[in-house]
């Protein structure tokens, strides 16, 4: 019994990724059984055996995408140490993870979730509200450690933090991810900590 949930989890996982696939390459109105099918490497009657239909393939992929990245920065926002360094972890894995997933940032940018049902709108919400949410604790105690400037508003850091990596997956998604944007996420970077963060610990970090 064990080894059958394990097989159906990772058949699931499989799924999952070739959708995600396809999302990249052609968009969500591209997602299809058959095709899926053919990249997973099953029938497609097996298919409905995990997922019922496309709808629940979507809201399936939201749901990963909210694991892995809320347990990103879950995990990055507990540590000690200074607040700054821990604020560019999260960008840069967050950075990552649509560079290693560019079919995320046109999943969240399709009609399927931006005009969805009110429950996929709010759990997206609830997505971008814990995160953010993580982020403002850490400046927060980086204000209290008096690393991080008090003038700063913890809610507009975070909103400031989430729109950066944000325009870099737009630019990912508007040219297929053909351009490198490491180095203008780097200046960005040097922009963001530059306005949020106090001149004298900035100048400690270089």
């Amino acid at each position: 019994m064990p080894r059958t949930r394990l097989d159906s989890g990772l058949r699931k996982e499989q799924i999952l990724d070739a959708t995600l696939a396809i999302i990249a390459e052609s968009g969500h109105l591209c997602v299809n059984t058959s095709e899926i099918s053919r990249r997973v490497g099953i029938v497609p009657s097996a298919l409905y055996r995990h997922f019922r239909d496309k709808e629940q393939l979507i809201d399936a992929l939201l749901e990963r995408t909210r694991g892995r990245l809320l347990g990103n920065i879950e995990t990055i926002a507990g540590r000690a140490g200074d607040p700054i360094r821990r604020l560019r972890q999260i960008f840069l894995l967050h950075l990552q993870m649509i560079r290693d997933n560019p079919g995320i940032p046109r999943l969240i940018f399709s009609d399927a979730v931006a005009f969805g049902t009110f429950q996929r709108k709010n759990k997206l919400f609830s997505i971008l509200n814990a995160y953010m949410k993580n982020i403002e604790d850490i400046v927060i105690r980086g204000q209290k450690e008096e690393k991080i400037s008090r003038d700063v508003l913890p809610r507009a850091a975070a909103f400031a933090l989430v729109s950066l990596v944000q325009n870099v997956g737009i630019i990912l998604n508007l040219t297929g991810g053909t351009i490198d944007m490491a180095p203008e996420a780097e200046s960005a970077w040097r922009l963001f900590e530059k306005g949020f963060i106090r001149e004298e610990n900035t100048r400690q970090e270089v």
